[in-house]
């Protein structure tokens, strides 16, 4: 690769030997190493190609193996000079085009985060816009060491920043604190435990409080499962003293879980025609101009764009997009759904119930569904029979705390 651009800065030839010892040439040549390459043998004369400071060097060579040489192409930057040399406007283009490189490399054009999951992009980006660093922006005026510190303290999650400039591009790496920076404070407000829906107790575990169920009882909606008034009794079993705690107990029921869902049954369908339109935009900075043949009648059309933005090197991006525009032609028209279609529908419902309880650790033993339909709507129910925790935190009932308790031994004294 380095040969080849040292070959086109300097120029080379492609030649032509004929005479009575091409052989003896090319040993001469080789002798006083004279870069010779791509020999070919072509109607008994050979071609092959040398730089032109090395062509200069062989006119004693030629006569010397009484050879002729004739030039059959030239190549290379001094070449391409010569040729163009009066082409002015073409050298001002030129050297224009270079300058405009030059003065798009002074500013960044892209910015780039790496290894944010808990904040956005979008999030980092307005925090940079507040900053005063956008794209377009003149890289000497980027303080990397002040972004760097600037971000550590406003986003109390990133433990590490990384800011630099590579070529046209800003580039900020980041690590996350991937451990809890607080612990949320525990409650110890006293309270009682009651049932979040009904169901049948299978298990019950009580750390603290006074249990009100037994396992195999069924309990409705809000019923107090563990009291967190605990009283303390004397030998002859009479509620002497009275203590509140925050009830903690794992109760698990056997519960139903239901859900439904309505729609109508007469839907709009949309079916491509096989028609389609290609277009292309070009974006710089804010300004954009889009190439799209307008589409006449009354179809509707899907458009799908990808975008890239343009660039010179890995790293050297300009303030330039180009768009790809693909549009497809549809038609609609209104059908009932099939007896299959609505069994998918009815399918894809209870899937979606089904993962939404497995998120809140619900463990599901049976599952049944039904289809109901009239002449314009459908219906599909279903419900679920699982284990779950159905406890919940509910205040204390005032009028079962004793304001005042008196010791036995008190009442004796008086």
């Amino acid at each position: 690769m380095v040969e080849r651009l040292l070959h086109n800065w300097h120029g080379y030839v492609k030649l032509r030997l004929h005479g009575y010892s091409p052989e003896r040439f090319l040993n001469l040549c080789n002798a006083r190493k004279l870069e010779i390459w791509g020999i070919l043998c072509k109607d008994g004369d050979y071609e092959f190609f040398m730089t032109v400071p090395g062509y200069r060097k062989v006119k004693p060579l030629v006569r010397k193996s009484r050879v002729r040489l004739r030039i059959l192409e030239r190549y290379g930057l001094p070449f391409f000079l010569y040729r163009n040399r009066k082409r002015k406007l073409f050298g001002a283009g030129l050297a224009g085009f270079f300058v405009f490189l030059y003065v798009m490399s002074l500013f960044v054009w892209d910015i780039e985060f790496e290894g944010n999951y808990h904040y956005t992009y979008d999030t980092l980006i307005r925090y940079l816009a507040d900053q005063d660093v956008d794209y377009g922006m003149y890289k000497k005026r980027i303080d990397c060491e002040e972004l760097e510190s600037g971000f550590r303290a406003h986003f109390p999650e990133i433990t590490w920043v990384s800011a630099r400039v590579s070529g046209t591009r800003l580039l900020i790496h980041i690590k996350e604190n991937e451990v809890i920076s607080t612990l949320p404070e525990k409650d110890e407000t006293p309270c009682d435990l009651v049932a979040a829906k009904p169901g049948v107790i299978t298990s019950m575990i009580v750390r603290q409080g006074i249990a009100q169920v037994a396992i195999g009882d069924e309990v409705e909606a809000g019923q107090v499962l563990v009291k967190g008034i605990v009283p303390i009794v004397n030998d002859a079993e009479e509620v002497v003293n009275q203590y509140t705690v925050r009830a903690d107990a794992d109760v698990t029921a056997r519960t139903v879980n239901g859900y439904s869902k309505s729609f109508p049954l007469m839907h709009t369908e949309r079916v491509a025609t096989g028609r389609t339109r290609r277009g292309w935009y070009l974006k710089a900075g804010k300004a954009s101009f889009t190439f799209l043949v307008p589409a006449w009648g009354e179809q509707q059309w899907d458009y799908v764009m990808e975008e890239r933005q343009l660039k010179l090197f890995s790293n050297f991006y300009l303030p330039f997009y180009l768009g790809d525009i693909k549009g497809k032609e549809m038609s609609a028209y209104d059908r009932k759904y099939t007896e299959e279609e609505l069994k998918d529908i009815a399918g894809r419902e209870k899937e979606l119930f089904a993962e939404k309880l497995t998120e809140k650790g619900v463990q599901i033993l049976e599952n049944n569904d039904r289809i109901e339909t009239s002449a314009t709507k459908c219906t599909i129910t279903g419900q679920f029979v699982t284990l779950e925790q159905i406890q919940k935190a509910a205040p204390l009932a005032q009028e079962e705390i004793i304001p005042n308790i008196e010791p036995e031994e008190t009442k004796a004294t008086q």
